[in-house]
């Protein structure tokens, strides 16, 4: 008898050292597997980097292709007004921006989660190499039981519902309801900087426009003077000198209209990306410059910029959100609380500790669970003093803000004020210019005036004409950022395009 169950001691020996020699096999082959599929030769990476780059750019062409298709092409009058509205509706900033709102409403319904309860269902196979068993002795004879079975299966269903977590749950709640507030005021940010940056580079592509016009005239101007400076050496007049004279002159004129024209382009180019529409748009600005000066005083423009700026709106949210991580800090400390159930199916039958016949069977459970934690080795405790330091970081922040607002205010202010006494003093050179040069010419006609006199005339004239309409566009430039540092340019965008059907006073004045 011993001997027999020595042999069986020895042959269940030998059958473990095979079946580990078995699985160390494995385990060795898949390793040297994933180490094969793992190393890739330098020149197989240079050729997928290639062909990535290669993808990217034919991705580039059919984005560009679509693009063009999908936004909208522009032609006839483009009106300032017309411009923000394009620029709500296509730019792409902005629509990127505009998921952010999405983003956060995800976070929020992510948050609201965790009132209720969770539901989940897990199963599980095993395979034993062998089962106890036993024989007994029955009026039918010696039976074999064995405990269990070589194979086992079990699906579990469990639900979890959290019912005290120290009021962390609302606290998460809370500050998903403010990023999403958050959102909204970076949405309100950001349409602020594509409504200032429509406007500007409206009026920017305007103040191109003015500059050729004016280049045109001079070469205009320009050849016509030649034309009359060779007529009269014709007549022994003038000497070549003169001719010479006029030549160069004719020639930096054109040259000034070339940097025009160029400058004219870009800042179509600019225009058409801000708004969003098809680069083959064919339009024409409407809209012109009018000096209108703004009446707005320090005190309501401060108290305009406490009220509307997005930016101190987002520190505002942002100390509210870091009052909600204090919150969730503090909570550690407080006990958790959740309520479980589960249910068991299980094959060979839970309940049966020996059967004959291995069928299904189930088995539940419920109860409460709940943590206290006593001592984590002063993780709340530094949690919290982190979180503190953040909210007073989040304090200090809007202080400095504000402080940043009213020195911007400030800034836009002064030069709007500026920009208004240029504006002013640049009307008068203009006229004096334009008199100027009308002297000039009856005046070189009755040969009182040198030809060298009537040439400084007319580049008097230009630069006068060119620092009339730079001052203009600085004015409304000033007053964009005034508006953009109280924090109303979309408001005041629209409005705005109403001032440009008052008076034409100052575009008189500059024609003549």
């Amino acid at each position: 008898m011993q001997e027999n169950d020595s042999s069986r001691g020895l042959i269940e020996n030998m059958r473990a050292q095979r079946a580990s020699v078995f699985c160390l096999g494995i385990v060795v082959a898949w390793s040297a597997f994933l180490a094969g599929c793992a190393t890739t030769s330098r020149k197989e990476m240079t050729r997928e980097i290639r062909q990535a780059r290669v993808q990217a750019y034919q991705r580039y062409e059919s984005r560009t292709e679509r693009e063009n298709q999908q936004q909208p092409r522009i032609s006839g009058k483009l009106s300032i007004e017309d411009s923000l509205k394009l620029t709500l509706a296509h730019n792409k900033m902005l629509q990127q921006t505009m998921e952010e709102r999405e983003a956060s409403r995800g976070g929020l319904v992510g948050s609201r989660s965790a009132y209720l309860p969770n539901l989940g269902v897990s199963g599980q196979y095993q395979r034993l190499d062998e089962v106890a068993s036993f024989e007994i002795d029955t009026p039918a004879g010696t039976q074999k039981l064995q405990l269990g079975d070589v194979d086992n299966y079990s699906v579990a269903l469990t639900v979890t519902q959290p019912i005290y977590a120290g009021g962390a749950i609302s606290a998460r709640v809370r500050a998903a309801r403010l990023m999403s507030l958050y959102a909204d005021q970076t949405i309100r940010a950001v349409t602020q900087d594509v409504v200032y940056a429509a406007q500007s580079a409206y009026y920017d592509l305007l103040l191109s426009q003015h500059l050729v016009q004016i280049a045109e005239e001079d070469v205009r101007s320009a050849k016509v003077h030649l034309q009359t400076v060779e007529k009269r050496r014709a007549g022994g007049v003038v000497s070549d000198f003169d001719v010479l004279r006029a030549q160069v002159e004719l020639s930096n004129y054109e040259a000034s209209l070339l940097r025009a024209r160029n400058a004219i382009n870009l800042s179509r180019a600019n225009l058409i990306k801000i708004l969003g529409i098809s680069q083959d748009s064919d339009f024409v600005l409407s809209d012109e410059f009018v000096f209108v000066p703004m009446k707005v005083s320090p005190e309501q423009a401060i108290e305009a910029a406490f009220k509307n700026r997005p930016d101190l709106y987002r520190q505002e949210i942002q100390i509210r959100q870091q009052r909600e991580q204090l919150r969730i800090a503090r909570s550690r400390y407080l006990p958790t609380l959740n309520g479980y159930f589960t249910n068991t199916w299980a094959k060979p039958d839970p309940k049966s500790f020996a059967s004959p016949t291995i069928e299904w069977g189930d088995t539940w459970q419920a109860g409460l669970q709940g943590v206290w934690p006593i001592f984590d080795g002063f993780q709340r405790e530094g949690a919290i003093i982190q979180e503190k330091a953040r909210l007073r970081q989040a304090e200090l922040g809007l202080v400095d803000l504000e402080e940043t607002a009213l020195y911007e205010l400030t800034q836009a202010l002064l030069s709007m004020q500026n920009a208004e006494e240029f504006v002013q003093s640049q009307q008068l050179n203009l006229k004096r210019a334009s008199e100027g040069l009308r002297l000039a010419e009856v005046g070189y006609e009755q040969g009182i005036n040198t030809q060298v006199e009537l040439i400084d005339a007319q580049a008097a004239l230009t630069t006068a004409r060119v620092n009339y309409y730079e001052a203009i566009y600085r004015h409304v430039e000033a007053k964009l950022a005034v508006r953009r540092a109280m924090g109303t340019i979309v408001e005041a965008g629209f409005s705005q395009a109403e001032e440009t059907a008052g008076t034409k006073e100052s575009e008189n004045i500059a024609a003549n």
